[in-house]
């Protein structure tokens, strides 16, 4: 190669490297952003969607766990779309992101995000505003309600003057507007009170003790206010289980009184909380068809659980037997010599020929694929009956949540009567050593929890004080201890509510309480990230 050549050739090089090396940053470059792109587009084409769905609406609402949240335009809500969609928006003074990873449309035009927060889904909904008749009639009897409950304070108190009194609802602090809310002095002394109407349902008259509580933290922390009387005013002959609940309050009848009064007569009297009465209490006997019996011979029995043997279990009731598949009941069998089998979630269809049999098979599998871990839980089959869901995986061995428990003795939704009240314990088991223990659980905020907690602990410290569980079937061949029973709280970690540290704080120390805290992806297998025992008793017994 002559000398010419060789210099125009070193002359290129330079650039030739230069051309590589643009070549393959440009590569680099696009392989980074090819990810980036296709996820905005996505975020963009979902935020479209969206918008579409909310353009038709006259006046959406945000709502959250079934809980309203506020209008739009009180909540200052926007969508931010750059790599990720984001819903953001204020309640009170505090601002709220949640990444929309996707959404969906019902038949009646409700739109659900799925959010994705702290590593677990969060549903969100929009709906219309339109308050229908019973709702817009409900809210007029309260404001009278308020003023007939005014009237009445102010007779029956010596010297009354009304200091405040409210109706409306407290979203940022979980302060609901089915309650009026009052402060009165009468003479020196001052009163916070909270009442209730007797047009509200019973759930709602329960739910005054643990609105009172929030109330007055709300009031002692926040505000810095003095609250030396709390005052629980409830509608004569509903308060039976208000009553049974202050029994076991620090407090009760020093700086927490109830109250009933008569509309009629606006009269208003103290109760007692110390004297409950008769429980008038019940108790039903619940068992696994797998324990045994006749009725795991029946041979539909046998062809209902060779659909799916791992997955299906039955569960023996008063006059039928459930078939479930991770918590979520799909076919019935009716005791009896004419019993018949029936199957289906929205509607119950008749077995009767083989031709049923095929639907009732493809009804178990569709269960069994979106009712699966790890699966989707915004979805319809993951969301409906998620409390029933996590019991089917405690049942399998209660030992998860406490080594303490008998794994061979354990009853799950037991009936507990008081009066008229009539609720279900999740599980009832026992101790090693024979001592009682109720595990009440909640995949969601329940302001409510340490309430109804306290009222099975009740109603079993009741039957078992009068030795009538093993009278009635129940812990055949154990020697169960005198000891008052255990109350186990089992919750994933981050979806207790706030006010459950505050709430146990009220409850007396001889109730032993045990919180748990489960992993948020419990669908996939129940493990325990916080056990801790509430009180001195709790933390005897461990």
């Amino acid at each position: 190669m002559d000398r010419n050549k060789r210099q125009y050739r070193s002359r290129l090089l330079p650039k030739r490297k230069y051309l590589r090396r643009r070549r393959a940053a440009g590569r680099r470059l696009r392989e980074i952003d090819e990810p980036w792109r296709l996820a905005s587009r996505e975020a963009s084409e979902l935020n479209t969607r969206i918008q579409e769905w909310l353009a038709v609406m006259q006046e959406p609402v945000l709502c959250k766990e079934g809980k309203r949240i506020g209008r739009f335009d009180e909540l200052d809500v926007r969508f931010d779309c750059g790599r990720h969609l984001v819903l953001t928006y204020r309640v009170g003074k505090r601002g709220v992101r949640r990444k929309i990873a996707r959404a969906s449309r019902d038949a009646s035009g409700t739109v659900a995000l799925h959010a994705e927060f702290l590593g677990h889904e969060e549903r969100i909904e929009i709906r219309e505003a339109k308050e229908t008749e019973p709702h817009r009639r409900l809210r007029v009897d309260r404001l009278h309600f308020q003023k007939l409950i005014e009237r009445i304070i102010t007779r029956n108190f010596p010297k009354t003057r009304i200091v405040s009194s409210a109706v409306s609802s407290d979203l940022e602090h979980s302060i609901s507007g089915k309650h009026v809310r009052l402060i009165f002095c009468a003479g020196r002394t001052r009163y916070h009170a909270v009442a209730v109407s007797p047009w509200e349902d019973q759930p709602t008259v329960d739910s005054l003790l643990s609105a009172g509580l929030l109330w007055r933290d709300l009031l002692r922390v926040s505000r810095g206010a003095k609250v030396e009387r709390l005052l629980l005013i409830a509608p004569a002959g509903k308060a039976l289980v208000l009553k049974s609940r202050l029994g076991w309050m620090t407090g009760a009848g020093r700086r927490i009184h109830l109250m009933e009064f008569d509309c009629v007569r606006e009269s208003l009297v103290f109760v007692d909380s110390r004297d409950s009465g008769n429980l008038d209490t019940a108790l039903t006997q619940v068992q696994s068809v797998a324990d045994g019996g006749h009725e795991l011979q029946d041979e539909r029995v046998q062809r209902v659980v060779r659909l799916a043997a791992d997955a299906i279990m039955p569960v023996r009731r008063a006059d039928h037997i459930a078939f479930r598949i991770h918590g979520l009941e799909f076919a019935q069998l009716k005791l009896g010599s004419r019993g018949k089998l029936t199957f289906g979630l929205e509607e119950s269809l008749v077995l009767r020929n083989e031709s049923d049999w095929k639907d009732l098979a493809e009804c178990v599998t569709c269960i069994l694929q979106e009712r699966s871990a790890p699966a989707q839980t915004g979805n319809t089959f993951c969301s409906v009956q998620a409390e029933r869901w996590l019991e089917s995986l405690i049942l399998r061995d209660v030992r998860v949540i406490d080594a303490r428990l008998n794994p061979r003795c354990v009853y799950p939704q037991v009936p507990a009567f008081l009066g008229g009240d009539r609720g279900m314990i999740d599980i009832l088991t026992v101790t090693h050593q024979g001592r009682l223990a109720i595990l009440e659980l909640k995949v969601s905020e329940d302001i409510e929890l340490p309430a109804q907690g306290l009222d099975y602990w009740l109603r079993v410290r009741w039957h078992h004080s009068r030795r009538e569980f093993q009278s009635r079937g129940y812990f055949t061949g154990l020697e169960l201890s005198e000891a008052v029973p255990l109350l186990f709280f089992v919750c994933p970690q981050f979806r207790y509510h706030s006010s459950f540290p505050m709430i146990t704080a009220q409850v007396s120390s001889a109730v032993p309480i045990i919180q748990v805290g489960i992993n948020e992806s419990w669908r996939e297998g129940v493990r325990v990230i916080l056990r801790r025992a509430i009180n001195s008793s709790a933390r005897e017994a461990g």
